[in-house]
């Protein structure tokens, strides 16, 4: 009798990562989102095997499963969820239809100068207490964003062949750059755009390690500017709102690093609780030649508020009278450069409408999308499809509105 091989489809995943609970399977994505699918619901397309980042299914062909098994990760997609969080999150891809210009928490900054802000990802390892964009577990924030990385790269050298000017790009999200599962990957690729200069990333370097900071140089990463506000490893616990962070892990990781690329050590001076932190800061860079800019505590609408703000003058007298104590420059000039800007296809008071495509970030906000540009939209009721908008923001190409 002739031997018929049994049909059997083996879907292998790069970005998905599959675990086994009581009724459902867990699905990782990206490292730090997840959903979760119906062992039933598998179990409809056929008998099923798991691996780390596979599923074989049995008794099928490879099209069907393929076909049964995407509409799935379509549903699964749509209740992604934020591990660190707990927040659902967004996954913003190239055939999303959403604009990575236009927002303020995700996407391509561009403030027409020689600096482009990158920010592939939303949420936050830490918790700090001055967080001035509310990032972090007691977030008030109710979306996380993630990005995927091709189109980031995509819409980036669109901008610069826009622009035609050399730009520093710095990767500085709202919340941690090393939590972007592929941060090393879109360095790479970033370096291998023409008109890139030099590539930074504004992070807390608790999840940095020695291993993973040799990936990022070897990719072209050339400057890491670090979130380090205490010494102290108490105090810099109670700054970062975590127990677990730990500060004499992150010093030893920038010591054995330091040689390989520039450093810059950017505290946040909050007035009245962490000043004589700044000035062992201030000894610290310059014992081992590392930059320092130290930024003041500024106090946003949404921010947390654990002190007042100190007044601009007075803080530049500090920071004065501590670069005389030290014998170095705490006052430092930008040195940016302005170059072309996209247009702005509405101004402020424009009405104008638009699709509405996801819940913002907010409980009171969405997100709307016209003539390739995000607009955050507050409203009291829920909004879907097409609405009309009155734009009440647009600087920098960063647009918000009110639904009419």
């Amino acid at each position: 009798m002739p031997h018929f091989l049994e049909a059997m489809a083996e879907l292998q995943f790069k970005d998905l990562c599959f675990r086994k609970k009581e009724e459902e399977i867990e699905v990782a994505f990206l490292r730090i989102f997840f959903f979760t699918l119906k062992k039933s619901s598998l179990k409809k397309i056929g008998d099923y095997e798991i691996g780390r980042n596979k599923i074989i299914f049995r008794k099928i062909s490879l099209q069907k499963a393929e076909n049964k098994f995407n509409s799935l990760l379509r549903k699964g997609f749509n209740n992604l969820k934020n591990k660190l969080t707990g927040n659902a999150a967004l996954y913003i891809h190239k055939n999303s239809g959403i604009p990575l210009i236009g927002s303020l928490s995700f996407g391509i900054i561009d403030k027409g100068t020689d600096m482009l802000e990158l920010k592939p990802i939303t949420g936050c390892n830490l918790d700090c207490i001055f967080c001035s964009v509310d990032e972090g577990c007691s977030t008030k924030k109710t979306l996380d964003i993630v990005i995927e990385k091709s189109y980031l790269v995509r819409e980036t050298k669109k901008l610069l062949e826009y622009k035609k000017q050399p730009v520093h790009i710095y990767i500085n999200p709202h919340g941690e750059p090393l939590l972007y599962s592929d941060i090393v990957e879109l360095i790479a690729d970033l370096n291998k755009i023409k008109y890139v200069k030099s590539i930074s990333i504004i992070t807390n370097a608790a999840l940095l390690t020695e291993n993973l900071a040799e990936q990022l140089i070897s990719a072209g990463l050339t400057g890491i500017n670090v979130s380090i506000n205490s010494l102290n490893p108490k105090k810099s616990k109670e700054l970062a709102g975590s127990s677990t962070y730990d500060i004499n892990r992150v010093i030893s990781v920038l010591g054995r690093t330091k040689d390989r690329i520039k450093i810059t050590i950017a505290p946040v001076l909050i007035d009245g609780i962490n000043n004589k932190d700044i000035e062992e800061l201030v000894r610290y860079a310059k014992k081992n030649n590392f930059e320092i800019l130290i930024q003041n505590f500024l106090l946003n609408k949404r921010g947390r508020k654990p002190a007042k703000q100190l007044d601009f003058k007075k803080f530049y007298d500090y920071l004065e009278k501590l670069g005389k104590k030290y014998g170095i420059s705490l006052i430092k000039k930008s040195g940016i450069k302005k170059t072309g800007q996209l247009e702005k296809p509405f101004r402020k008071n424009d009405i104008i409408r638009a699709e509405i495509i996801s819940k913002g970030r907010y409980k009171d906000e969405y997100l709307g999308r016209s003539k390739n540009r995000i607009i955050t939209v507050k409203s009291s009721y829920p909004l879907t499809n097409t609405e009309r908008i009155r734009i009440t923001g647009d600087r920098y190409n960063i647009f918000y509105g009110i639904a009419l």
